[in-house]
């Protein structure tokens, strides 16, 4: 990417901005991949969007030029769902209070408002009575249900022996604090969330992440559903291996994080990993669409680990835009363009190109793509020109109208 003040000539072309919109006759020429717009035939030519940018002719003749609204790039709202392990393991090496500080400290921040967060702890109360005796001859025995296995010689389900902690999904469908805007009407949703987890205590006797994530899975997936135009993540914390239940794994747990990300809305899962050898939960990330879990060495600072975790994946949603509607009919999204402009001179701006997919992001020029090519509902920015508007130098504009500009 290029800074303001030192942009090549490609840069400032036609419709420098995502454009969705419609075509008109106009008496001017449309600028080539290499140069803006010129003049057109007729008298009166005026520019439009400062030197080099797109230029609209008053007189008779020319090319199709576009005549196109220009919208602010929004970002898309991100929603959090916190699925956070509460395993009485996590009050070894001053995890639990070094957690509880970050998830406050987090949720309090300035740069949180306007997210949404949830939030859920596991193990929870079952919600009915755990099994118990059982027929020892057969692990498998199905008196024990979601509680097994059946223990032999002792023959009682394994899950009676924890029997204050689910193994039932449907008990983490709800969540302690539902998906709200953080900080809330008079920081009423900031307040729940805080009060959550000041009050919660790391009691649980077993580690039943797979029905965690499957029932953090179930809520995320319909929350995304019924507010398709957000970003929603799930982040699903622990400091170690599943334990207990008849089913309860790794690769089970994997496999609910890689349904919620092949939903509709798709839902993936960031993983944090609070810990030394847990490497496994990496299976999760990668299965929920993040490649690697964050992993918090308890060796170091735990809290600052933490945070850095959190404002990481905040800092994904930095990155997708919403698609604009023009004032009239719908997106025709072969004429959307996308530009960065200098906020203190619109007249200066880089138009960002279109790629396929993200295979075919450039590693300096950067660019942008839609979510779903055949079924757009994001614009994605590529992470090179995602690192620029990190930086906080450049404005984002959406043109509706334009034909796309392609790298």
């Amino acid at each position: 990417m290029f800074r303001p003040g030192s942009l090549p000539a490609w840069s400032l072309g036609l419709c420098g901005t995502l454009v969705l919109g419609w075509m008109v006759q106009a008496g001017c020429s449309a600028g080539g991949d290499d140069k803006g717009g010129t003049g057109g035939n007729g008298s009166g030519a005026s520019g439009l969007g400062g030197a080099g940018g797109m230029h609209f002719g008053g007189g008779s003749g020319g090319a199709l030029a576009c005549a196109a609204e220009t919208f602010p790039g929004e970002l898309v709202p991100l929603d959090l769902y916190v699925m956070l392990d509460k395993s009485s393991s996590m009050q070894d090496a001053g995890k639990w209070g070094a957690v509880d500080t970050a998830l406050s400290t987090f949720v309090s921040s300035p740069d949180s408002a306007g997210i949404g967060v949830g939030l859920q702890f596991f193990p929870v109360q079952p919600s009915g009575a755990v099994p118990g005796a059982c027929n020892g001859a057969n692990a498998n025995d199905p008196a024990c249900g979601l509680y097994g296995p059946c223990l032999p010689g002792f023959n009682v389900c394994g899950g009676s022996f924890s029997p204050n902690d689910s193994c039932d999904p449907g008990d983490y469908d709800a969540p302690e604090i539902p998906i709200g805007v953080l900080p809330g009407a008079q920081n009423a949703v900031q307040n729940a969330l805080l009060a959550a987890i000041t009050a919660a205590d790391p009691t649980g006797n077993s580690t039943p992440s797979q029905p965690a994530m499957q029932g953090a899975a179930t809520y995320a997936t319909s929350w995304a559903a019924a507010h398709p135009s957000h970003l929603t993540y799930i982040v699903f914390a622990s400091d170690g291996e599943p334990t207990n239940c008849t089913s309860n794994s790794v690769a089970g747990t994997a496999a609910a994080a890689q349904a919620a990300a092949a939903a509709t809305p798709s839902v993936k899962t960031f993983v944090i990993g609070v810990g030394t050898e847990l490497g496994s939960l990496n299976q999760i990330a990668q299965a929920g669409g993040t490649g690697q879990a964050y992993l918090v060495d308890t060796g170091s600072n735990v809290t600052e680990q933490f945070i850095a975790a959190l404002n990481a994946i905040r800092a994904n949603g930095q990155c997708l835009l919403q698609i604009p509607v023009p004032a009239e009919g719908t997106p025709d999204f072969d004429h959307v363009n996308v530009r960065l402009v200098d906020p203190s001179d619109p007249s200066v701006f880089v138009t960002v190109k279109y790629v396929s997919a993200p295979a075919y992001c450039d590693p300096v020029e950067g660019g942008w793509y839609y979510d779903v090519p055949s079924d757009p509902h994001l614009i994605m920015l590529c992470p090179a020109t995602c690192d620029e508007v990190k930086t906080g130098n450049w404005d984002i504009q959406v043109l509706l109208g334009c034909e796309t500009v392609v790298l």
